[in-house]
């Protein structure tokens, strides 16, 4: 068995487990980036060095870190599986690897643009920018915000339950397609409380009927892209700068933090995997905080 055939039969074998976004993923990491020469070499030849020279290869030709590492992952697990099924003790493979990607530095809005937004919202009646307040004021992602419908919406409980994700995904080679399914993790099927403000612009917008989407009030979802378009009309509208349409979410929870909610309740709110996510993305300490921290020592030695 070649190492290309190994890592389509590991694909093909986990199908039925993975989400369908993950399985497009795989495949796709297979026709993209395993180059042909390392694709047709017989697993029973392969050795570490082989392995090592491939990665180096990816990483000369400017292939993401993110992606080198997905690729070792799923040779390893293929690999795996195969000496698991024929009963042989897989190969060790450890290897000297790029260092991921550093993190995108947080972008959230000011205060002042956010009350722009916001009053600007709930002082017009074009439903259109509804799910723009709704993302500033509970943290949905924007895949969750286009797969939200009204029956996911209880104003008697004053809750929003968070139990699928929309997004469209390319399989090389196929036309591409609108998926729903459940979101990244457990941790993100969720119910959010409204805030009263919330409310109180929902009841306005409730529909009559409850099993249509919230953004579109049709039968019909809008996608990812296309709503990323109307947020940033609405910010040329108020000659705000251009940001991304996560920095709803980021705005969402950094104005939590910053009113003293514990660091678990943001995270259950935002459906983090962990709070160590949660604190790995929005917990930063000024330096006059670090400072003061410091200073709290001279009080122990001159006491």
């Amino acid at each position: 068995m070649t190492l290309k055939e190994c890592l389509i039969s590991y694909v093909q074998a986990k199908k039925a487990y993975l989400k369908e976004s993950t399985y497009v993923r795989y495949s796709n990491l297979i026709q993209n980036h395993l180059y042909e020469d390392k694709g047709k070499i017989f697993i029973s030849n392969l050795t570490n060095k082989i392995i090592q020279e491939y990665c180096d290869s990816l990483l000369q030709n400017k292939v993401s870190t993110t992606v080198i590492h997905e690729m070792v992952l799923l040779i390893k697990l293929s690999l795996k599986r195969d000496a698991k099924i024929n009963s042989y003790h897989p190969l060790f493979i450890d290897l000297d690897l790029p260092a991921t990607s550093k993190k995108k530095k947080v972008t959230i809005l000011s205060r002042t643009d956010q009350k722009s937004i916001m009053n600007y919202i709930l002082s017009n009646d074009n439903q259109k920018y509804c799910g723009i307040i709704l993302s500033l004021m509970t943290g949905l992602r924007i895949g969750e915000l286009c797969a939200l419908k009204w029956s996911d919406i209880d104003l008697k409980k004053r809750i929003i339950v968070v139990n699928k994700t929309l997004q469209r995904i390319c399989e090389k080679g196929k036309k591409s397609k609108i998926t729903i399914t459940t979101p990244k993790t457990s941790n993100s099927l969720r119910e959010i409380p409204m805030s009263n403000t919330l409310y109180d612009f929902l009841i306005k917008l409730k529909p009559a009927k409850r099993d249509i989407y919230f953004l579109t009030s049709t039968s019909v979802p809008t996608e990812p892209r296309n709503y990323r378009k109307i947020y940033l009309t609405l910010l040329k509208k108020l000659k705000i700068n251009k940001t991304s349409f996560h920095a709803l979410r980021h705005t969402f929870a950094t104005r939590l933090i910053e009113n003293k909610v514990d660091i678990k309740t943001v995270s259950e709110l935002l459906g983090h995997a962990s709070v160590n996510i949660t604190i790995s993305i929005y917990v930063h300490s000024e330096f006059n905080t670090k400072r003061k921290a410091v200073k709290t020592l001279d009080n122990l030695i001159l006491k």
